[in-house]
């Protein structure tokens, strides 16, 4: 059977199981989130929680931004996808790397043309000093110029959702050329805090990378870099209890930017302000919508509060044949929804459908999407899975023969790796050692069955004309001749 007519069969079942939906839909009145404060003067900000996505609060979230500093995410998210993880191997300075817009009054760690750092001193002195040097050299170390770095910077950029943001260096040093939006920088730290590195460096308060040129003594303080993210650093007034990660940004035509995250009571937000006109205000607007989220929202998962995917599915069977092992369907256990605290939960609605939206998830086979007061809350990949095996439903019943050529990022659930061999079978055993049946055999069946009412209809017919006529025989039968060619 191909993988349509089990989504088919699947849809069925699941629409007969999900047929008492969540709780009736019909959006709760006179409910509003409070988009807008008027104590943030930032040029631009958003809050969203990192787990549902919602968005809380937003502030010109598509106006155009100069991102400053803030860029160095982006080279960071690039660097740790195009080094597989070796973050001990060592960059080069090249003199381009440390002289290409970088004046005196620049970020740097002081290298000079000719010295190697680890992967991982770099990322570090990317990140806690934001040193301009460092983002040009890792930027060559990966792909060969700046100007070519800039390039996979936009693609990855524009395949995580961002649609109004250009870059041009690694570093955030000025050009008229590279901005962004509030709300695509939010994804892009959403995006960065899928890799645990990035809270790792960025809540540091201190590191000390290997030895350069300059300071050729390990231990010299000219080695020690510093976080100069106040937000990170107890003690320094503006620490914030609760914070994760973050970046700021400044430039004299940016103002002071800042992308951060921060966690408590289960909520994990992130609060992106952009353009604000000093330091000060940054810390300060920052801190305030943290507060004011964290005290009036809650972010619960999904699986606490909808139950009705924890039941098994008992097996289908065609002619006895069982088709599809007992089914376990559950909701992606990290998914969250965005409430307000006071909220009721009789007035959350969901819907449900069954395009998978989660394409590297390979147990999804739908989506669910929850509202609340008319605005979508959150979403979860529903998930099929074996009981026994722990194996996607699209693939248990399906003869996925391995290939050494296949993307390892490619849906393997949704491939049948041998198709002409099932559609020569009628009848084929498996992985598992089940009977299953090819859609040929069901095509013909269902042509069987077709041609069996045919000629029941015909008898029928000609038994009445036989029965309620007077006309001859031969006329009787070119008559059904006729019937027949029609």
């Amino acid at each position: 059977m191909n993988n349509n007519v089990i989504k088919k069969l699947f849809a069925l079942l699941l629409s007969t199981l999900l047929i008492i939906p969540f709780h009736s839909l019909a959006f709760a009145e006179n409910i509003t989130f409070p988009y807008y404060m008027d104590e943030i003067t930032a040029n631009a900000a958003i809050v969203l929680d990192a787990n549902s996505s919602f968005v809380l609060y937003e502030k010109d979230p598509d106006r155009k931004c100069y991102p400053a500093s803030l860029t160095k995410i982006m080279t960071f998210i690039i660097v740790m996808e195009n080094t597989n993880g070796n973050l001990d191997d060592m960059v080069n300075f090249s003199y381009n790397s440390v002289t290409k817009d970088i004046d005196k009054n620049s970020t740097t760690i002081g290298a000079s043309a000719g010295d190697q750092l680890s992967i991982k001193d770099c990322l570090y002195s990317l990140l806690l000093p934001s040193a301009n040097d460092v983002a040009n050299a890792l930027a060559e170390h990966v792909a060969g110029s700046i100007n070519d770095f800039a390039l996979l910077m936009n693609e990855r950029a524009k395949s995580i959702g961002c649609t109004n943001t250009n870059f041009v260096n690694p570093s955030g040093l000025h050009n008229d050329n590279q901005w962004t939006t509030a709300n695509d920088m939010a994804k892009i730290i959403q995006y960065a805090m899928t890799y645990p590195m990035f809270s790792q460096i960025s809540s540091s308060v201190s590191y000390r990378h290997g030895p350069i040129r300059r300071y050729r003594n390990p231990e010299n303080s000219n080695n020690l870099v510093l976080n100069t993210n106040s937000i990170m650093v107890p003690g320094s007034g503006f620490y914030y209890n609760g914070i994760t990660s973050g970046k700021t940004g400044y430039t004299s035509l940016a103002g002071y930017n800042i992308a951060a995250s921060a966690t408590k009571h289960g909520m994990d937000l992130i609060c992106v302000v952009l353009g604000c006109k000093s330091e000060k205000i940054r810390y300060n607007e920052t801190k305030l919508l943290f507060d004011f989220y964290f005290d009036n929202y809650i972010s619960p998962q999904i699986k606490d509060i909808d139950a009705r995917f924890s039941s098994n599915i008992g097996t289908i069977s065609i002619n006895d044949v069982d088709l599809i092992d007992t089914l376990n369907i559950t909701c992606n256990e990290n998914a969250h929804i965005t409430l307000p605290n006071d909220a009721n939960i009789k007035d959350v609605t969901s819907t449900i459908n069954y395009k998978v939206e989660d394409q590297y998830n390979k147990y999804a086979i739908g989506t669910i999407n929850y509202f609340y007061g008319g605005y979508l809350v959150g979403k979860c990949s529903l998930e099929g899975r074996n009981t026994e095996t722990q194996e996607s439903i699209w693939t248990a019943n399906l003869d996925l023969s391995s290939s050494p050529n296949q993307n390892e990022n490619s849906v393997t659930s949704n491939k049948i790796q041998n198709p002409e061999l099932q559609q020569k079978a009628l009848l084929f055993i498996n992985s598992n050692g089940r009977i299953q049946v090819s859609s040929t055999l069901i095509t013909l069946i269902i042509i069987c069955i077709i041609m069996f009412i045919v000629i029941v209809v015909s008898i029928f017919l000609y038994t009445r004309v036989l029965t309620n006529s007077n006309i001859p025989m031969n006329k009787i039968i070119f008559r059904i001749k006729r019937f027949f060619r029609r």
